[in-house]
């Protein structure tokens, strides 16, 4: 039984090694290996032309989509937060967006809460290891989806990048 076990799908091309960009196709075969069992291999474009032995079997296929996930970039989104913090405002959906930045580098461990008090986190800077305050702004469920657009909107303008079009 472990002849028809085939590998899943590999992230580039099996003959030139170059990595498939998002959604890019390519053809995948079933090629006989040694000791007769079978192999799964993925060729770019390019290399599916200069293909010199004809395999088992073959399909075309796409490589998995790839979301651009810049608010994930943690050294990115610490550089914002820093900016968002050297830059204080009286803005209440401004201290919600360094509220919620703030949870996503403590859940990174880039930031570590040192305490609490009423309306106040007291974090520890993973950077200096200096302490300070954040604002604890109450956000109910209904703002979550708003706020996670301002914050986009914000991290954009302050990192310089071209504002994201939403659909």
């Amino acid at each position: 039984m472990d002849d028809w076990k085939i590998e899943r799908r590999k992230p580039g091309c099996g003959v030139c090694g170059r990595a498939f960009e998002s959604e890019e196709r390519h053809v995948s075969t079933i090629v006989q290996a040694e000791g007769g069992h079978f192999a799964r291999r993925d060729h770019c474009a390019g290399c599916w032309e200069k293909r010199t032995e004809e395999p088992f079997s073959f399909w075309n296929t796409a490589a998995p989509k790839r979301e651009q996930k810049r608010l994930e970039d943690i050294a990115a989104m610490l550089e914002f937060f820093k900016r968002l913090v050297a830059q204080p405002s009286e803005d209440p959906t401004r201290a919600k967006v360094t509220y919620l930045t703030a949870l996503l580098l403590m859940r990174k461990k880039r930031l570590k809460l040192a305490g609490q008090r009423a309306g106040v986190l007291v974090i520890e800077k993973s950077w200096d290891g200096e302490p300070m305050e954040i604002a604890d702004p109450p956000i109910g469920d209904a703002e979550l989806e708003s706020l996670k657009a301002e914050m986009e909107r914000l991290f954009n303008l302050e990192m310089g990048a071209e504002p994201v079009a939403r659909p």
